[in-house]
């Protein structure tokens, strides 16, 4: 998805998501242009839009933000105001998409508003890769000393504490499927199933087969025993997680006691990676369910998302910091071919 061209990083999401439309990809192209204002407050923004999806950035200034937000992850204040930033934005797409939801004849300004709230919350995705993973082993190393115990510690620490898409689907999966066995399901079951889970498939505009009450029934009947202990496991495994991360929190910080600088160094990247681990499950949850309430409302109310893109997608020559092109990609440039 991130290549370098001499002093250009193309950050590519059509390379990841071949299939997604327009708006799918600006989702993520134009939440990657917002992150400098969004995690870190800057009043700037990533590069600019080639088109939805490609978004060309100055490499001087993608490394300089990428640094800056790395070293800021180890200050508690930065932290917490992270935290405060994305619950603000989640809260945003939660009350425009129950807008929508509940609008009996949507209008096109209340489909931008839920786009425009979603491409926000979308600029949290960036912590993919710009959580200082390494220093944060390190320091860890440092606190246990014993960098296998460190690398663990670090996985367990990525682990959401609230409910997780994919184990919420294998258990509400697994139940219904001992539920259909013991007699206690019906078409109504089928329909709230579908509701719950539909949307967690995969996010994405067009509808998912398990949004279908008979196809998701027809899918939890095939369950042999099994597959139905594997997605117990992975409840089990995720619960298991949960009550290690009380302990694991607690045993690093006692480790970091001596002095309230490493305290605090310690509290801030465990927090960190505990943020880090419940974005990636709150966004994931409200990209699937604002698109799924896109393509209801775009239906009831008879408009095109065809041609829907969040605001912030620019892709006018003045837009952001255009990298200066070192050849000149014009037609007339290549005149001499033909002559």
């Amino acid at each position: 998805m991130e290549s370098r061209w001499r002093d250009i990083v193309v950050l590519d999401y059509e390379v990841d998501f071949p299939t997604a439309s327009p708006l799918e990809l600006a989702l993520y192209s134009t939440g990657a242009a917002l992150a400098p204002r969004i995690l870190l407050e800057c009043a700037d923004r990533w590069g600019a839009h080639r088109r939805p999806g490609l978004l060309d950035i100055p490499a001087g200034h993608y490394d300089r933000t990428l640094h800056e937000f790395g070293n800021r992850c180890a200050e508690p204040s930065f932290v917490a105001g992270l935290a405060g930033r994305l619950s603000r934005c989640v809260s945003r797409v939660a009350e425009a998409t129950a807008r929508l939801a509940g609008a009996d004849a949507p209008t096109a300004g209340g489909i931008q508003a839920a786009v425009d709230a979603l491409a926000e919350l979308m600029a949290f995705h960036v912590l993919n890769w710009a959580l200082p993973l390494t220093d944060i082993e390190t320091w860890l190393a440092g606190l246990t000393r014993d960098p296998q115990a460190a690398r663990e510690l670090l996985m367990r620490l990525l682990v959401p504490n609230t409910s997780a898409h994919l184990t919420d689907f294998a258990t509400l999966t697994a139940a219904a499927h001992h539920a259909i066995h013991a007699g206690g399901w019906s078409s109504q079951r089928a329909a709230e199933l579908s509701a719950s889970i539909g949307h967690l498939q995969a996010p994405g505009l067009p509808q998912r087969p398990f949004e279908d009450a008979r196809t998701l029934e027809t899918y939890v009947r095939s369950l042999d025993p099994p597959e139905v202990g594997y997605l117990e496991a992975m409840r089990d495994s995720r619960d298991a997680a949960r009550r290690r991360l009380a302990r694991d929190t607690s045993m690093l910080l006692l480790a970091a006691g001596g002095t309230g600088r490493r305290v605090a160094r310690t509290w801030a990247f465990v927090s960190m990676c505990r943020l880090a681990a419940e974005e990636e499950e709150q966004r994931r949850r409200w990209q699937a369910k604002t698109l799924q309430t896109l393509r209801s409302a775009a239906d009831r109310g008879g408009l095109d998302l065809g041609t829907v893109l969040p605001s912030a997608c620019d892709t006018d020559e003045t837009a952001g910091d255009r990298p200066v092109l070192l050849i000149d990609a014009t037609d007339g440039a290549w005149a001499w071919l033909r002559s």
